[in-house]
């Protein structure tokens, strides 16, 4: 495990077609402490922008 005084954040920029995948790479860096992912239907509520 990396040792940081703040996450490393990675916002994940992808097209509908990879939604699966990028949905599984969600899951693996959030299970790094070091990491702060953003996937926007994870982070957005329904009427946000």
């Amino acid at each position: 495990m990396k040792s940081v005084d703040r996450p490393l954040r990675v916002f994940l920029y992808h097209s509908s077609n990879d939604k699966p995948a990028v949905r599984e790479l969600y899951q693996k860096l959030r299970a790094e402490l070091w990491i702060q992912p953003w996937l926007d239907e994870e982070e957005l509520y329904p009427g946000q922008d």
